[in-house]
């Protein structure tokens, strides 16, 4: 994969799966961690149990803190169950069914195997190299041990681990706050209308024939085709998490006769009917096909509800609840192959129904939340695709510092604000300035564009001051800051990605993360340090004089500073040196 690291076999820089080396005294507590304790999703080891040696000691893996963990066992391998195993305890003891990779001390680090080991291309590669059959089908540790890992220095090694933890902790971010909008979804549902089980608030309970316009019906047996149809085929694949994704797209040509019958319309409720997993059994959308012709296959169910009895919104939240769970679970069955629910099954299904009035106010509200839950879908999609890239470039030795920029020629070359640039530079400030000092932050960026101008002969992300009451303001850092609490609806930066990384409490401005070095050159980092050190111990007073200089002085209150200006408060040797000035 790499061109520019050298390689080695795994088994070179790393142990695989090593043995425990020697017995622990029987009642000393160690880290035990199931399977179903490693998160493919976060790639980590969510939680542990405290159990005594001697419980442990036959019949499971023996690993310590700071350990890689491989899930071998299919689908879990496939799912990417690989983690470092952060325990609280010395020692671990987990699943047979873990390979154990562990970093030699001075050779290689933990973090940067653990995301090598979890690239897409390396989870395929050991996918096809599983053996036994079914269920039981297992990555050998051979595939392991012969892995080519591209291995730079061990710096190298540890800036790249850090670079794709930061870009994993935005994802994390995005998935918490999803979960906790899913989260306020079903309290919502919950605080006005009740366990639906229970039906404390005494609604009335109404068979799902009476609301429902058309008799439910499963959808189409022609086969969908991921090219040929004019019918966008809606499947079980389409819905994840309660949610639609068109990822996955397939076609169908519906013939006349059945497009009454096999297509939808807006507002329909697709639901999962016939699923090999009880978990995913009843799973349902809301469709919303606009202009486009959507049909759907024969593992959906289509119910279609009467306007003036209940809205689909309302019935999707409530089978989404532990007791509207609970409703529909008991109305289901299972056959030899897989779970089901038919027609007249869901039909007879009774639920308490509250007043159409409670139900739209409830879907306005869900509406709104939906919303932002879109907003942070397309960030997460987003940070993946950026992950996905990060690590491609990582391991091939192309995820390089930022090169330094070969000084402009004239000041028309100083303008072209660098947005992504910016960014970093004010997570970098904010995460070093004392206190979180908003307005000396600010002023940091300034001083630090004055040094970066005088000996690189170059802002560092071709940043506008203007010349506001209590001194220079940076245009574009200051009013990303303003979209932090709402004075604002967007900032010449990536608003997703700020949010994401930094928070502002009035003068505080507070950094969630560190920068991404790899998008600030040496000299920008050095200037950034500079400024901070300058800064960092000023009182506001003190700030407010050193930005005070000559090119804020000449330029009339409220206006954009001129760069000219700025670089004629500059060391004459240096005007000479990068603009002949």
């Amino acid at each position: 994969m790499s061109a520019k690291f050298p390689t080695a076999k795994l088994t070179d820089i790393a142990e695989l799966n090593p043995t425990l080396g020697k017995k622990l005294p029987a009642e000393e507590l160690v880290s035990f961690v199931p399977m179903a304790s490693l998160s493919a999703e976060s790639a980590k080891v969510e939680t542990t149990q405290d159990r005594p040696y001697a419980e442990v000691a036959k019949g499971f893996t023996p690993f310590l803190d700071g350990d890689v963990l491989v899930a071998k066992i299919t689908p879990c391998f496939e799912n990417g169950k690989i983690a470092q195993a952060r325990l609280p305890r010395p020692h671990g003891f987990g699943s047979t069914e873990f390979h154990v990779v562990r970093a030699r001390h001075g050779i290689a680090e933990s973090r940067y195997l653990h995301h090598y080991l979890r690239l897409e291309e390396v989870r395929a590669n050991g996918q096809r190299r599983m053996t036994g059959s079914g269920g039981q089908r297992r990555v050998p540790a051979s595939f392991l041990a012969d892995q080519a890992i591209p291995l730079p220095p061990l710096e190298e090694q540890r800036r790249i681990a850090t670079i794709l933890d930061q870009t994993e902790t935005l994802r994390t971010q995005r998935r918490t706050a999803l979960a906790l909008l899913d989260r306020l979804t079903q309290s919502l549902f919950l605080d006005m209308f009740g366990d639906p089980l229970d039906n404390t608030k005494r609604w009335e309970w109404r068979c799902m024939s009476e609301l429902f316009e058309t008799s439910p019906i499963f959808g189409t047996m022609i086969p969908a085709e991921a090219e040929k149809g004019s019918w966008l085929c809606l499947r079980v694949a389409n819905i994840q998490d309660w949610q639609l994704t068109l990822e996955d797209k397939k076609y169908v040509d519906l013939p006349t006769s059945a497009i009454e019958r096999h297509s939808v319309q807006a507002g329909d409720l697709l639901m999962a009917r016939a699923i090999a997993s009880q978990e995913h059994l009843g799973k349902c959308v809301v469709a919303q096909p606009g202009d486009e012709l959507w049909a759907f296959d024969s593992h959906l169910m289509r119910l279609r509800f009467r306007a003036d009895k209940a809205l689909p919104e309302f019935i999707r939240q409530m089978l989404r609840t532990p007791g509207g769970r609970n409703i529909f679970l008991n109305a289901s069955r299972k056959s030899s192959v897989q779970y089901n629910i038919n027609t007249k099954e869901i039909s007879a299904l009774e639920v308490p129904l509250p007043p159409l009035p409670l139900q739209q106010t409830f879907a306005t509200r869900i509406a709104s939340i939906e919303a932002l839950k879109t907003t942070h879908r397309r960030a997460l999609a987003a940070l993946d695709a950026l992950f996905a890239s990060l690590q491609q470039r990582a391991f091939s030795g192309e995820l390089t510092l930022a090169a330094p920029r070969s000084p402009a020629q004239s000041l028309a070359q100083l303008q072209q604000l660098e947005a992504s640039i910016g960014l970093e530079a004010l997570i970098f400030i904010a995460k070093r300035m004392p206190d979180g000092d908003l307005y000396n932050s600010l002023k940091a960026i300034y001083f630090a564009d004055r040094h970066h101008l005088e000996h690189y002969g170059h802002q560092i992300y071709n940043e506008t001051y203007c010349a506001l009451p209590h001194g220079p303001v940076p245009q574009s850092a200051y009013d990303a800051t303003r979209v932090l609490i709402g004075e604002r609806m967007f900032s010449d930066f990536d608003d997703d990605a700020m949010r994401a990384a930094l928070r502002r409490n009035d003068k505080k401005l507070t950094a969630l993360r560190d920068a991404d070095f790899s998008k600030l050159s040496r000299s920008v980092v050095e200037s950034l340090e500079w400024a901070v050190r300058y800064c960092s111990d000023m009182k506001f007073g003190q700030t407010k004089t050193a930005s005070h200089d000559s090119a804020y002085e000449r330029t009339p209150k409220n206006e954009v500073i001129p760069l000219k200006y700025i670089i004629d408060t500059l060391p004459p040797e240096a005007r000479q040196r990068h603009w002949n000035l």
